[in-house]
C-alpha cells in the first residue's frame, strides 16, 4: 500500500517514499529547523537557507535552497508550521555532520513551489532526545549525526580564552540516566552563562538542539552545531497543560520544578516539552 495522498490530481509522497532524481509531485511535512548557512569561502554568494522537515509519519529528511533565491521569492517559512513543497531534486546527502537519518535530502530551485497550510491532525515531532547512558557509553550513536539532549545542569565553568582557537570556551556537565560533557564556544556562551549565574534554588535544565558528539580520552562531549540561537516560540506555550512555567528568552534554557519522569525528582515544563516548537538554543558548524 502506498501511503500518498491526492488533490486535484496532485499526489503527495511520504518521506520514505521518495528515491534520488526530479520529484515533479509534492510532500507535506512540518519544519522543524530553518536557518541560512553562510558560504565557507569569501565569495558574492549569500549562501543557502537549510531546513530540517519532518512528514505525516514523522520521517525527517533535509532540505537546502540558495538563500538569495529564497529572498527573491520573498518566502516566509517559520519553524513549527506546515508546508506543501513541489517541484524539487532528491539527491543523495554527503554532508558530514546530519540532521536527519536519511541518506537523501531535498534540493529546492527556482520553480520549487512552497505553499503553507493547515492540518490540526498532522503532529509535531520537533525533538528526538537521545538517552544520555547511551551517548556516555556509545551505544548506537553516530558521532557524524546531530543529536537532541535533554538534562539537569550540574556543574559548569567560567569562560576561558582558547588561544589556539582565537575564541572562548565555556564547559558544563548534564545529567539525566548518565552525565554529559558540553561545550560552547564564541558568541553562544553568554546568554548561556548569564543564567548559570542567576541565584535560583530551582533546577536548571537545558535541552540542545542538533548537537555534535566528540570522542576525546574516552569521554563523550557534546557542542552545538546550529548557527541559530533562537528563543522559545511562545505560541507552542499555549499548547502546554498545567501550570505557566518560566522560559528564558536568551536560549534552550529553562527552570521550573514541575513535570514528568524524564529527570525524575528535577523535572523540566512537563515532559510535554517534546511538543513544544522551540524550547532551545542551537547553533551551526
Amino acid at each position: 500500500m502506498v501511503a500518498s495522498y491526492s488533490m486535484s490530481s496532485l499526489v503527495y509522497f511520504n518521506i520514505y517514499e521518495l528515491h534520488a532524481g526530479r520529484n515533479t509531485d509534492g510532500v507535506k511535512v512540518r519544519v522543524i529547523r530553518c536557518y541560512r548557512q553562510p558560504p565557507f569561502q569569501k565569495s558574492d554568494s549569500d549562501g543557502t537557507l537549510q531546513l530540517v522537515i519532518h512528514d505525516e509519519v514523522e520521517d525527517r529528511i533535509h532540505a537546502t535552497m540558495d538563500y538569495g533565491l529564497f529572498k527573491e521569492k520573498k518566502m516566509d517559512i517559520v519553524e513549527g508550521s506546515l508546508y506543501k513543497i513541489r517541484n524539487f531534486m532528491v539527491a543523495h546527502d554527503m554532508t558530514t555532520c546530519r540532521s536527519t537519518t536519511n541518506p537523501l535530502k531535498l534540493k529546492l530551485y527556482k520553480s520549487t513551489i512552497i505553499t503553507q497550510f493547515q492540518d490540526s491532525d498532522f503532529p509535531t515531532s520537533m525533538y528526538r532526545f537521545r538517552d544520555l547512558w547511551e551517548i556516555a557509553n556509545d551505544i548506537n550513536v553516530d558521532n557524524n549525526q546531530l543529536l537532541d539532549v535533554i538534562g539537569r545542569v550540574v556543574s559548569y565553568q567560567k569562560p576561558t580564552f582558547v588561544a589556539k582557537c582565537s575564541t572562548r570556551r565555556m564547559d558544563f556537565t548534564i545529567v539525566n540516566t548518565e552525565k554529559l560533557g558540553c561545550s560552547l564556544w564564541g558568541d553562544y556562551i553568554d546568554p548561556v552563562f548569564s543564567i548559570f549565574e542567576k541565584e535560583d534554588s530551582n533546577p536548571l535544565i537545558i535541552c540542545i538542539q542538533f548537537g555534535k558528539i566528540t570522542r576525546y580520552r574516552d569521554r563523550a562531549i557534546l557542542a552545538p552545531t546550529l548557527d541559530v540561537v533562537d528563543a522559545v516560540n511562545d505560541y507552542m506555550i499555549s499548547k502546554m497543560s498545567g501550570d505557566c512555567h518560566k522560559y528564558y528568552s536568551s536560549n534552550t534554557v529553562c527552570r521550573s520544578d514541575s513535570a514528568g519522569d524524564m529527570l525524575g525528582d528535577q523535572r523540566c515544563a512537563h515532559t510535554r516539552i517534546l511538543e513544544l516548537d522551540k524550547v532551545l538554543w542551537s547553533s551551526k558548524s
